[in-house]
């Protein structure tokens, strides 16, 4: 008769470890997958937040741009990375000089910020001091552009696909803008970029 043989032999046991230890490996490398996975998700979903909350907030602001609170004309002046107008941002009947725009200098490489600055007139009579301007970052990241300009200005005759005006611009043509962004969610890493591109009608501007 035979006697039934319980436990594990010393081969038994080295062959189960090993098993368990490619097994917890695994898992191991899989779950850092996901959590990486995961973390870009939530980074793309938060850049793609603050492009929207950006683009709501130009949107409004350009869109009911008005005359300075001296009588200028309501662009002060405009290029392919920047644009200033005045508008009453904070609605107090006051309209500040409002100046969005990309910082690109000679040590400027791949990506830069997108920058908003505001400068609220002050004393009596009223100037609008360029000392007293309020930068802040309003978006990180941005790919500076090499084909299609941040900032683009269309006329009255615009009708959805007419190329922008060219420069020299007449800023008391303008009638629309367009705004055109690449945001790099996480430099180095595949998908490249979040693209956002939206045309303001200036309701103050409007020819009819």
């Amino acid at each position: 008769m035979k006697l039934m043989r319980h436990g594990f032999t010393m081969i038994e046991l080295v062959i189960v470890i090993g098993l368990v230890t490619i097994i917890s490996l695994v898992v191991g490398i899989f779950s850092l997958d996901v959590a990486r996975v995961g973390s870009f998700i939530e980074k793309s979903l938060q850049n793609q937040q603050s492009l929207e909350v950006t683009f709501q907030a130009m949107d409004s602001e350009v869109r009911s741009m008005g005359p300075s609170s001296l009588g200028a004309y309501p662009i002060e002046s405009v290029s392919t990375t920047s644009l200033v107008f005045f508008g009453d941002i904070d609605r107090n009947g006051v309209f500040d000089r409002v100046r969005y725009f990309l910082p690109i200098s000679a040590t400027t490489t791949v990506t830069s910020t997108l920058q908003k600055g505001i400068i609220v007139p002050t004393g009596n009579p009223l100037v609008y001091a360029t000392s007293s301007e309020k930068i802040t970052v309003v978006l990180r990241n941005v790919i500076i552009p090499t084909s299609s300009p941040t900032f683009e200005y269309f006329d009255a005759t615009y009708t959805g696909s007419q190329v922008a005006m060219s420069y020299p611009i007449d800023i008391n043509k303008i009638r629309l803008i367009r705004v055109n962004v690449s945001a790099d969610v996480n430099p180095g890493v595949t998908p490249k970029a979040t693209f956002y591109t939206t045309t303001i009608n200036i309701r103050n501007l409007r020819s009819n």
